[in-house]
């Protein structure tokens, strides 16, 4: 079992719940698990469940999850990705805490860790082991390379911070 604190990439520094009601519209008291909702993906989501049509010129990264948020249970179609830990001035980790790789991506059933020189690679098959407590990298070779090269060329397309 790997971290569980906030100051990483893994589960628990990922996850997170997220209560929501509208009586009437979702049901009360359900529990979903399984589906992920990315805050990337509150605007379209919310917005789809008020009724209100977003500008055709938006072009933002998240996906409508309103399904989701209404009691329907589903996988994230998109991938999401999550950079943490920069440097080591605003980033500093307490020295009793090993860090997680610095770069994420979850796709469906998958999540795959690294740093983004390439090193650390670590992949869990997420829905059977929410605690990243068996690296399945070397056994499922192609889709670590698929979500690799997926990682690596979100990675490549942020904007750099200058020093």
């Amino acid at each position: 079992m790997y971290l569980l604190a906030k100051l990483s990439l893994y589960e628990g520094g990922t996850r997170m719940p997220f209560i929501i009601t509208w009586p009437g519209k979702i049901p009360a008291g359900k529990i979903d698990n399984s589906s992920e909702v990315n805050a990337i993906d509150l605007l379209p989501s919310l917005a789809k469940m008020a009724g209100i049509k977003l500008p055709s010129t938006y072009k933002g990264d998240g996906t409508d999850r309103s399904t989701v948020l209404t009691g329907k249970p589903s996988l994230r179609k998109k991938a999401m990705f999550w950079e943490y830990g920069r440097n080591n001035i605003a980033y500093k980790y307490p020295k009793v805490i090993d860090k997680s790789p610095n770069l994420a991506v979850r796709s469906g059933d998958w999540k795959l860790l690294m740093n983004a020189d390439g090193s650390d690679i670590q992949l869990y098959n997420i829905l059977k082991d929410k605690n990243e407590s068996t690296n399945l990298a070397v056994e499922n070779a192609k889709i670590t390379a698929q979500l690799q090269k997926e990682l690596a060329a979100w990675w490549k397309s942020m904007p750099r911070l200058n020093k």
